[in-house]
């Protein structure tokens, strides 16, 4: 049976207990009083040294071997059949390889070493359900039985307290990845309109302090009112920051171009967030799918194209780097609706001015598959590895629980 597309990969909302122990969860917020203080003191912000990794979900599936399309494989137009891509039509990157035609801008991002292609990613015994294989990628261990904490959180949770990174999700709710053991990101679908909303028992619980009719003391409703009143000059900082931003850049006027603006806006106007994260979908594509394929990458490639202009324009290029990565790839054959369904590798990209761009791992084959599925030849978490190692300055070893070869897109 064909499963519904997980856009995103959650958790679950947090309970009044969680809110009271945490700190305040309200407009899609989650953080605790310690993050708030310190990312928001001006003598907290990270200094203009230090990086920035944002990260882009291809939510749904993407198709890889029609993104990064082995033109010259006689094997290709055999094994893809209506799938398969017209050779003159797509962008050639060498080594008998070429990016999909909607990706014009990437490829020239491309030939200028800004962008690498990392092929054929994926992890030991594939996982085809959104839900299961989205929570292996976010908690970057395809052995966990208890998703709680994801690769990034993990991270964020070894910072020293005196100066805690912040981690943005643009979306409602934040992602598996994001969150650690005591780190707790922020969240939400537009900055121009986030406010802090207290619930009405907080609220109700407020007003009587304030009133003077609850005279006894509360330790732990005035630690929740600390945390709301911090709450509160985050949203007015957000929403300042992003309604003041003004860029001659082209964004796509869809939510991805959306966010990746909005982020652009944050960085530029010092927020002090050291992970962005965002998101592109339904690449879910079971059905007709080269166009809504193309249109797809299509947005992919204008957003990720102004945001890396953005940034040259702000002189911050040099300090972002951007990852996009999806659960799972596709299906090699065709199906009957002129789509295909869930698979296995793919390829994963990662942008910015800082690295070094170029093809990194090998093609899987299209002749020797599994049941139908390319093999990965690149373990997703050597990306990984890679990112928070040379990237972020952490011990990836630590965070993943196990030591994995990096790769050579960051020196």
């Amino acid at each position: 049976m064909k499963e519904h597309n997980d856009r995103f990969s959650y958790r679950a909302a947090p309970s009044r207990r969680a809110f009271l122990a945490h700190g305040v969860a309200g407009a899609g917020l989650l953080l605790t009083p310690r993050v708030f203080a310190s990312a928001f003191d001006p003598t907290s912000l990270p200094s203009r040294e230090d990086r920035i990794l944002v990260v882009v979900q291809l939510s749904g599936g993407n198709d890889g071997l029609n993104t990064v399309v082995p033109i010259d494989d006689p094997a290709y137009r055999k094994v893809r059949g209506q799938l398969a891509l017209a050779r003159n039509d797509c962008i050639a990157i060498g080594d008998g390889l070429a990016l999909h035609p909607s990706m014009k801008g990437l490829a020239e991002l491309y030939a200028a070493k800004r962008l690498a292609v990392i092929q054929g990613c994926g992890y030991p015994s594939p996982n085809r359900s959104h839900f299961k294989s989205m929570d292996i990628w976010h908690a970057g261990d395809p052995e966990a039985s208890d998703f709680r904490h994801g690769w990034l959180g993990r991270a964020l949770d070894r910072v020293e307290s005196a100066a805690p990174e912040l981690a943005v999700n643009v979306a409602p709710r934040a992602p598996l990845a994001l969150h650690g053991e005591r780190y707790r990101p922020i969240s939400f679908r537009d900055p121009g309109a986030y406010r802090y909303s207290a619930t009405k028992h907080v609220s109700e619980a407020f007003e009587r302090v304030a009133d003077g009719r609850q005279a006894v003391a509360n330790p732990v409703l005035d630690a929740v009112r600390r945390t709301a009143d911090e709450a509160l000059e985050t949203s007015r900082k957000v929403r300042g920051l992003a309604l003041a931003y003004k860029t001659p850049e082209k964004y796509p006027r869809q939510p991805f171009g959306s966010s990746l603006q909005s982020i652009a806006g944050l960085i530029a106007g010092g927020l002090g967030a050291r992970v962005y994260y965002t998101y592109l979908g339904s690449f879910d594509t079971h059905a007709n799918q080269l166009p809504r394929h193309a249109t797809l990458l299509g947005q992919l490639d204008s957003g990720l194209v102004a945001f890396q202009r953005d940034l040259e324009r702000l002189g911050l290029a040099d300090r972002v780097c951007v990852v996009a990565f999806s659960e799972f790839g596709r299906r090699v054959a065709a199906n009957a609706s002129g789509g295909s369904d869930h698979g296995v590798a793919g390829p994963m990209f990662v942008l910015g001015s800082a690295i070094q761009g170029g093809l990194y791992g090998r093609h899987p084959s299209l002749v020797d598959l599994e049941k139908g599925d390319l093999v990965h030849t690149t373990d997703f978490r050597r990306v990984y590895a890679t990112l928070l190692d040379k990237w972020m300055r952490s011990d990836a070893a630590a965070v993943l629980g196990a030591v994995h070869e990096p790769l050579a897109f960051l020196a």
